[in-house]
């Protein structure tokens, strides 16, 4: 596949992540996974097609850019889900300890 097309497919994988952050940010978790699953998709097909496209010295650029782009929001991203499920860790952990003292005193 020529450069345009493959620098033109990091675009639309830096577009979805840019979808995950909002997502993230709005701690909209269902519409997160669903994108995630959709770029996963677009990644492992431009896997298949970015076999050179590092001819042209400006296209080259400009797919170091917007893979330096994606990284930075899923750097975002992994930082808000890493909050979030820490978040539901605890939701858990109280849960399991309400468990616990609710079996104790019934057993009493």
């Amino acid at each position: 596949m020529s450069s345009e097309p493959v620098v033109a497919a990091y675009g639309e994988v830096l577009a979805l992540t840019e979808r995950m952050l909002e997502a993230a940010r709005g701690n909209d978790w269902d519409t997160l996974v669903r994108i995630e699953q959709e770029r996963d998709r677009q990644v492992a097909l431009l896997r298949q097609q970015d076999v050179d496209s590092g001819r042209v010295p400006a296209l080259r650029a400009r797919k170091r850019e917007l893979i330096e782009a994606i990284m930075a929001r899923d750097a975002e991203v992994r930082s808000l889900t890493e909050d979030w499920m820490h978040e539901l860790r605890e939701i858990l952990e109280s849960a399991g300890n309400v468990q616990k003292l609710q079996k104790t005193y019934d057993q009493g």
